[in-house]
């Protein structure tokens, strides 16, 4: 389980592996204005459900127009209470008003969140909302050091900045980085350059702690370090995150062979 540092403006999340991972919290201002552009595109698309349903009925009348009716009437109400929990679990945590402010929902221990976690978070949103604007929630918000909502509250969820820092404590001795020979999926759009000091020496450390993980833990702990990465670098499709930040790893250092092995075995997906 993730330990949380809510001092200041920053969350330090420390994994079971000593890797601290350090988020900006996402304040007031900046949720407020996601939600505002949030709540003008749900409004639209309720608006051109509601004007499409209604032609329906006008048009057909009768029992297939009912029927189409309420069909339509359904499919409104999902959208409304959809559209936060769909674009959260296909976009890591990301509302198209959350992506313009580059703002995320993840986990308190750092992990992304779980279609549970934005069900639950969602859920509670009617309540965030009474009496009007938010009021509760805001008022949540002003008491709880981490600015979560009861939503959030409930879910154990936090959003923060995508534009994080990263630091990381090194623990443990420093144990050689294998990297397989073979690791060239992504070298025609990884940029070296634009990986930070300290998103490096994070990827280096995980480099150096993956043999002891378990292939799930492995695989989350990868996406979490090598996602934000990814996206700025563009990187799209489906994206092998152990392997991507071997690759990147192997690049940033292509000028030394210091505590590097080259191995021919492969590692796991």
């Amino acid at each position: 389980m993730g330990i949380i540092d809510a001092m200041n403006d920053y969350l330090s999340v420390e994994t079971p592996e000593q890797i601290s991972i350090n988020y900006q919290k996402a304040g007031i201002g900046s949720r407020f204005y996601a939600a505002l552009l949030d709540t003008l595109l749900l409004g639209l698309i309720v608006f051109i459900g509601v004007y499409v349903n209604y032609n329906f009925l006008i048009e057909l009348g009768g029992f297939l127009g009912n029927w189409l009716g309420a069909i339509g009437g359904i499919l409104i109400f999902a959208m409304f209470w959809g559209y936060f929990m769909v674009f959260e679990i296909t976009t890591n945590g990301q509302s198209p008003g959350k992506l313009a402010l580059g703002l995320r929902v993840i986990k308190e221990g750092g992990y992304p969140i779980s279609f549970g976690d934005s069900a639950i978070r969602n859920l509670v949103r009617l309540v965030d909302f009474l009496p009007f604007c938010y009021g509760t929630g805001l008022l949540v918000m002003l008491i709880n050091g981490n600015w979560q909502r009861l939503g959030d509250l409930a879910a154990g969820t936090l959003v923060v900045k995508t534009n994080r820092k990263t630091k990381v404590e090194l623990n443990q001795s420093i144990s050689p980085i294998n990297i397989s020979s073979d690791e060239h999926l992504y070298s025609d759009w990884i940029q070296p350059l634009l990986v930070t000091d300290t998103e490096f020496d994070t990827i280096k450390e995980y480099l150096r702690r993956r043999p002891e993980l378990s292939p799930i833990r492995r695989l989350e702990l990868a996406r979490t370090i090598g996602r934000p990465i990814a996206e700025k670098m563009g990187g799209e499709g489906a994206i092998n995150y152990d392997k991507f930040l071997a690759e990147v790893y192997k690049l940033k250092t292509s000028n030394t062979t210091k505590n590097v092995h080259i191995s021919p075995e492969k590692h796991e997906e």
